[in-house]
């Protein structure tokens, strides 16, 4: 069993099951992964999010893409918050500024959200 395969079966297990974590990461891919209930102390995407802040930064400066994918409870708007952080920091603007970067990010199909209950 590899670190990123996870005792249950299921679409997210086979799925990772066949990806290296490593895999053209000098080049701004690989993935990094946030097992809630693996641990004692909660890691949530947006704090893998943030640890990252400055690769992120950089990738949507080259036209990445973001998709967010999950419970519609409080992921997808934390998650959102912290990408909104990060473009604020990393860009020097103002949080109304970061939304309006995000609409336009929207339009243009490099933003998107896919949250179910």
């Amino acid at each position: 069993m590899t670190l990123y395969k996870r005792k249950r079966s299921g679409l997210c297990s086979t799925w990772l099951a066949g990806l290296d974590p490593h895999s053209s990461a000098d080049q701004g891919g690989g993935f990094f992964v946030a097992f809630t209930r693996d641990q004692p102390h909660k890691i949530y995407v947006q704090h893998k999010i943030k640890e990252e802040s400055a690769r992120i930064w950089h990738l949507l400066n080259q036209g990445a893409a973001i998709y967010i994918a999950g419970s519609s409870t409080k992921m997808p708007a934390d998650v959102t918050s912290a990408i909104e952080e990060i473009i604020s920091e990393e860009a020097g603007i103002s949080k109304e500024s970061v939304v309006m970067w995000l609409r336009r990010l929207e339009k243009a199909g490099r933003f998107y959200i896919e949250a179910w209950s």
